[in-house]
């Protein structure tokens, strides 16, 4: 039996309660019998813990009647038609539209339902991908989303299962795992895949929008790179934009702001921040006195996109030459305990 001071520091129903609604109405009455006020003279103390009980309570119950559960590293989901899912995660985000957990082979979304037309958007633009020849499919289908599932639940949220390779993992995560600055040598190759995917996109002439540490995601033993999310906000090129997440909209420039166009150089300039945040300033001022970056990736992240994607990836070629003369393997090696340690919820 819990302590007092244990049921005071509980923050989450399932430390307290059973994810099943008969078994969760007798742990609520039994707590009681043990806690309630007028049992005890100090009545004080056991006011304030059976007020935490009731809330915990409260909250399960809520939980339950909307057909979801939450343990840690465990979501259990009841879709609206009955259908029970369950996933065991990782680590969990919430973002503009709801909220994602990553879990080892897949990311599960649940956005709330006013948001649907997004991730309706979505689903069109990442089916409608085309590729020039089964070799080009087969090099870049890999890189981008497999829906395994859509439904709705019973507290109205679109979820939304996507497929993930097991030894991907968000930049998000890699980043926290360097202690906001990761080593330039994996940037370069990090925005080499970046830059690859862009040549990609404006092929099939559309502006992504949502290229972000949180959309996107790395194998640190292939190096090759993964664009899973933030597809809610892609358009055509040219087409009126649908919105973006916060911080890319603070580097769009003010004629992008007004005219609400997608353009492919706001892709290429949302490259240009996440080197900025991989190497551990997103604004730059402090590159110039840290030796241990290249003068010219330096100077090619503080600076601005002007050309088209295919023009762009050329000219990243010289910029890795300028820096480290020439392409080499490095490896990456990322202790996956150390990495989502303490991490459930963020």
């Amino acid at each position: 039996m819990y302590t007092i001071e244990e049921i005071l520091e509980m923050k989450y129903p399932y430390e307290l309660f059973t994810g099943d609604r008969e078994i969760t109405k007798k742990e609520h009455s039994d707590l009681l019998k043990i806690f309630h006020p007028d049992l005890h003279r100090d009545s004080e103390k056991y006011k304030e813990v059976t007020s935490k009980i009731n809330e915990l309570y409260s909250e399960t119950v809520k939980l339950l009647e909307n057909g979801n559960w939450m343990e840690e590293g465990l979501i259990k989901i009841t879709s609206f038609d009955g259908e029970k899912y369950s996933m065991r995660y990782n680590v969990e985000y919430s973002f503009e539209l709801g909220k994602y957990f990553i879990g080892n082979r897949s990311i599960l979304y649940l956005i709330d339902k006013k948001h649907e037309d997004f991730v309706e958007n979505a689903l069109d633009r990442i089916k409608n991908l085309k590729y020039e020849n089964n070799n080009m499919k087969s090099e870049f289908e890999k890189y981008f989303p497999k829906v395994l599932k859509k439904f709705e639940t019973i507290d109205k949220k679109i979820g939304l299962l996507i497929e993930k390779p097991e030894d991907a993992y968000s930049l998000k995560d890699i980043l926290n795992y360097y202690s906001s600055k990761v080593p330039p040598r994996h940037v370069m190759w990090i925005l080499s895949t970046l830059y690859n995917i862009t040549c990609f996109l404006y092929y099939n002439n559309l502006s992504h929008n949502g290229i972000n540490i949180d959309n996107y995601y790395i194998s640190p033993s292939n190096h090759s790179g993964f664009l899973l999310g933030g597809w809610w906000y892609t358009v055509p090129i040219d087409g009126k934009m649908l919105g973006v997440p916060s911080e890319i909209y603070s580097i769009m420039s003010p004629e992008m702001k007004s005219s609400k166009i997608g353009t492919f150089l706001l892709d290429l300039e949302s490259i240009r921040l996440i080197g900025r945040i991989l190497l551990g300033d997103k604004n730059g001022m402090s590159f110039i006195e840290d030796s241990d970056i290249p003068k010219p990736l330096i100077d090619w992240v503080r600076g601005v996109s002007v050309n088209n994607p295919m023009e762009e990836y050329k000219l990243w070629e010289s910029v890795i030459k300028q820096s480290y003369w020439e392409r080499k393997f490095v490896e990456m090696d990322i202790d996956i305990n150390k990495l989502y340690a303490g991490k459930i919820n963020k």
